[in-house]
């Protein structure tokens, strides 16, 4: 038994030396809401305003890094949308698992004066910033320990009531494990951006 240990602790040794002889990656993650069971329908339709990302980043996709032995950096990028467009899209798959019709409302200000233009079908508005979104992990020679953040601000307008109000929600998860699996990695993010999105909103009914 010792010895099938001994041979499993060279074998990770091993293949993290490999790991860190290997040139640098790009690690494509499709971010995405995880949703539960739908609610019922309900006649309440909530426009949605793009969520603006905040970070200053220079690619509008990027969204992590990953730091190997040798000062060797890999990078992780969303797959297909920006990121200001994939936590658009969660909010609005959020919204749908709630029951609510859901629209594109693209020109609202996010201020009370804006409300008054919304289409009258829409009773709810909202949008808002994205403040951080990232990924950084530092892989050792069988350890990689994860730090995940994801910070969103929201404007949320009561179209009827003439009313925005601001919530702001975040978490920052911490994992280790025995090697760096982009599997893992994705699914951590997605649960944790779908975590911030259900607090962002839980008092919004």
């Amino acid at each position: 038994m010792r010895t099938h240990a001994i041979v499993a602790l060279i074998l990770c040794c091993i293949m993290a030396t490999l790991h860190g002889c290997a040139g640098n990656r790009t690690y494509l993650i499709d971010l995405r809401y995880i949703g539960e069971k739908e609610s019922p329908l309900s006649s309440r339709m909530v426009g949605v305003c793009p969520f603006e990302d905040s970070r200053g980043k220079a690619h509008p996709g990027e969204i992590g890094l990953r730091h190997r032995r040798g000062e060797k950096v890999d990078f992780l990028k969303t797959e297909a949308m920006s990121v200001s467009e994939s936590v658009t899209r969660a909010v609005k798959d959020y919204f749908s698992e709630r029951g609510y019709k859901v629209t594109d409302y693209n020109t609202w200000n996010k201020g009370i004066h804006g409300l008054s233009g919304a289409p009258k079908a829409i009773s709810l508005v909202v949008g808002g910033n994205i403040e951080s979104f990232m990924v950084e992990a530092h892989s050792g020679l069988a350890i990689t320990e994860t730090t995940y953040k994801v910070k969103l601000v929201a404007f949320i307008g009561q179209v009827l009531e003439k009313k925005v109000s601001i919530t702001t929600a975040e978490s920052t998860p911490k994992t280790k494990g025995m090697d760096f699996d982009i599997v893992d990695v994705r699914e951590k993010l997605n649960a944790t951006l779908t975590e911030v999105i259900r607090n962002l909103f839980k008092d919004v009914y």
